[in-house]
């Protein structure tokens, strides 16, 4: 029976409009469940639209129903593929080539099969015959051209990719391979000559400017090669693969809310591509929006499969919005050795259980374990311990960030006769402090933040240096896995990510203190500790920072609570101990300030977290993110700051002492549940440090109790905090510089 439905569902995937077909065949299904030319249809576009979920029950009931027809195998193949199952997808594709032997699409997803698998004789002879059912198909001449390219014919596939990009000069993933060709055949600089001499011939041709946009990106990193980006999506704005390298390229450089945008319209062009929808996920979460970058990123699992990236960006959208529990798990998810580095740095550390120091310590080894395989030795040449030290700091945040914040004022004391000092930049940061760390340096080397591990070893082997630092850890950005190589004669970890050991081989010595590692902790490193005798940081106060105000109390009669960290602090054991204060002090508010109360939904989730835990809406109040002269001012609204727990505050317990107030810390085992303890151990303030939750929930009631001693302390705390070793910037930089001559003597 025909319906009149599915006859207009037909007309819309005539007329290429997908998103119309899809209503109008579920209409022709819910009036004729068994009308099974239309559950294949309408499986068909959901594929098409990259909804393969809801798409895969027609699928089935589609074959159920019409086991001759091979369109159907092939879908129910290609969605298997697509998902990552590759014995599923096999026999879908065999089971279409014998009901159709010349079914193109199926010779193809086979030949793909093949090349993804290794077998490349197989998938060129394949994908050969699929060219002859489809001469003018450019997708398939494509992936013909790739897999000639990495069969050893080059110079074949170099012609194939230029046929197609004869005929369609606007199509990004004939540029690519055109480029991947070229420097098979030429090397990479005669393949960047002749891509530069055939854009001068046709300046116009989208492809061929994404392809030389490739090929300076691989020479030069992101950075360089994101004009050409930008130029082949001017000429090209509707290709899926040109947005997909602008939008890498733009992230890289941290544009994320113009990379969120071009990967917007990329998932739309490609609703398939798996790496496409988890970048559109990350983007997301870098900009802040963490409902919607979980929603994106369960939707991409559902629909392909999942998949370690999805899982570990998952596991760090989670644990932004303090969610710890879920968090782990995503990591558990992610397995391998990402699952590792969650565990031991964006995750564990968070986690109130994971956190602890020997539970750390059993991860970063098995880290270690997993890291050591296949490591070959490198030894480089001696050199006399007398005279200038040469010492690199590996960072992607030499600017206004955490590490600049706690690094820059010491490395500028560094004794310039001591020391050489090389900056080896992973991305550049604009700003007064960026403009201070270069100032320093001796030598500043820009490294593209996505080069790969053994390009990045040799980049700094080459600088032959005699102490490696690096500033970054396993955060964002950190590529301190690469130095598990040895690329100096010692190597150390120093600020940026510094949560935990390592769990690095070859990383040597690990720069702490005697408040963040006191005698007896050295079971929980793999690292030598190199501590320094004040504190292992050195914080350097905006030259905007307000004037220190009174505590609002004095004015208000009531107690105000606050902490300006980041939610992935802010565990459920943290917001019950808050809840018991606020309890018991009468009219007492909370004050929160963080990115992920700025995201309507996290917020409000986060709302009905905190009441469950006993925390009454009405008593908190809640603000997203602020310019950072605001954010300091805020300090003036508060007249205790609540440092989370089992990871403490850094940075924002310096920014709250500095604005004059005071900051009540619970002290864990873990270096990560340590960072209060030491910035106010150096200012004599560790009466301000509690050691279990009891502790913490009395001291903070004790002190709210009297507002005239809180008075005291902050009318004087900015001028202590001045005068003390945690920012005696020329004291710090003898230390430090006295604490590296030492390392360099061990070796």
């Amino acid at each position: 029976m025909r319906l009149a439905e599915f006859d207009a569902g037909l007309d819309e995937l005539r007329a290429g409009r997908t998103d119309s077909a899809v209503p109008l065949l579920a209409a022709a299904l819910d009036r004729e469940p068994e009308h099974a030319l239309a559950a294949l249809n309408l499986g068909m576009a959901l594929m098409d639209l990259g909804r393969l979920e809801e798409a895969a029950p027609h699928l089935h009931k589609a074959q159920g129903s019409l086991p001759h027809l091979a369109e159907a195998h092939f879908r129910l193949g290609r969605l298997a593929h697509l998902r990552g199952d590759p014995a599923a997808a096999r026999r879908g594709y065999e089971a279409a080539l014998m009901r159709a032997p010349g079914h193109v699409a199926a010779l193809s997803g086979l030949g793909l099969l093949e090349r993804q698998g290794g077998e490349l004789a197989r998938a060129e002879m394949l994908l050969a015959e699929a060219m002859l059912h489809a001469p003018e198909d450019s997708g398939i001449a494509l992936e013909y051209a790739r897999t000639l390219r990495e069969n050893g014919s080059a110079d074949r596939a170099a012609a194939i990719a230029d046929e197609v990009l004869a005929r369609e000069p606007e199509l990004g993933q004939a540029g690519l391979i055109w480029a991947e060709a070229l420097v098979s055949l030429h090397g990479a600089a005669g393949a960047r000559r002749m891509a530069e001499a055939a854009l001068a011939a046709d300046p116009l041709a989208a492809a061929r400017v994404a392809g030389l946009a490739s090929l300076i990106e691989a020479a030069e990193g992101h950075g360089a090669a994101l004009p050409q980006w930008r130029l082949a999506e001017a000429l090209a704005p509707d290709d899926g693969q040109i947005l997909s390298g602008l939008g890498h390229s733009l992230g890289r450089q941290r544009q994320h809310k113009d990379a969120l945008d071009i990967f917007e319209r990329a998932v739309r062009l490609l609703p398939n591509e798996r790496k496409l929808r988890v970048a559109l996920g990350e983007q997301l979460l870098r900009t802040h929006r963490f409902a919607e970058a979980e929603d994106v990123l369960r939707r991409a699992m559902r629909d392909l499969g999942s998949d370690y990236r999805g899982q570990a960006t998952l596991a760090l959208v989670q644990v932004s919005q303090g969610r710890q529990e879920e968090a782990m798990a995503s990591a558990q998810a992610a397995g391998g050795e990402n699952e590792l580095m969650l565990r031991l740095c964006s995750v564990g550390p968070y986690h109130p259980e994971q956190a602890e120091p020997a539970r750390l310590r059993t991860v970063a080894d098995r880290l270690h374990a997993h890291l050591s395989d296949k490591l070959e030795p490198w030894s480089p040449a001696p050199r006399a311990s007398a005279g200038r030290l040469r010492v690199g700091f590996l960072s992607s945040n030499f600017g206004t960030h955490p590490v600049g914040w706690f690094t820059l004022a010491g490395v500028e004391n560094l004794p310039r006769d001591g020391f050489e000092l090389v900056f080896l930049s992973l991305g550049d940061r604009p700003g007064p402090l960026a403009q201070r760390y270069r100032a320093r340096a001796d030598r500043w080397v820009a490294l593209d933040p996505a080069m790969g591990e053994l390009p990045l070893v040799e980049n700094l082997r080459a600088e032959k240096l005699d102490i490696l630092v690096d500033l970054g850890g396993h955060g964002l950005g950190g590529r301190i896995r690469v130095l598990r190589h040895r690329c100096a004669p010692v190597q150390i970890k120093w600020v940026g990510s510094q949560s935990a050991t390592t769990g690095v081989p070859n990383i040597d010595w690990l720069v702490t203190d005697r408040w963040e590692t006191p005698e007896g902790f050295e079971p929980n490193y793999g690292e030598r500790l190199l501590r320094l005798p004040d504190g292992y940081v050195c914080y350097d106060p905006p030259s905007y920072g307000p004037p220190v105000v009174p505590p609002p109390l004095l004015r208000r009669g009531r107690a105000t609570f606050g902490c300006y960290n980041n939610m992935a602090k802010i565990t459920s054991r943290v917001l019950t101990c808050w809840a018991r204060i606020l309890a018991a002090v009468p009219g007492s508010r909370l004050v929160l300030r963080t990115h992920a109360l700025g995201d309507p939904r996290t917020r409000d989730a986060f709302v009905e977290r905190a009441k469950s835990l006993g925390l009454p809406p009405d008593r908190m109040d809640l603000h997203g993110a602020v310019p950072h002269a605001d954010l300091l001012a805020a300090y003036g609204d508060i007249d205790i700051s609540l440092d989370p727990f089992p990871y403490n505050g850094g940075l924002t317990v310096c920014e709250s002492l500095w604005m004059g107030v005071p900051v009540l810390t619970l002290t864990g085992g873990s270096f990560a549940a340590r960072h209060a303890f030491s910035h106010l151990s150096n200012l004599g303030l560790q009466d301000w440090a509690a050691f279990d939750e009891d502790g913490y929930v009395t001291q903070a009631i004790a002190r709210a109790a009297d507002p005239e001693a809180l008075a005291a302390l902050r009318a004087t705390l900015r001028e202590r905090m001045a005068v003390s070793p945690l920012c005696d910037a020329p004291r710090f930089g003898r230390n430090l510089g006295e604490a590296l001559r030492r390392a360099w003597e061990a070796a």
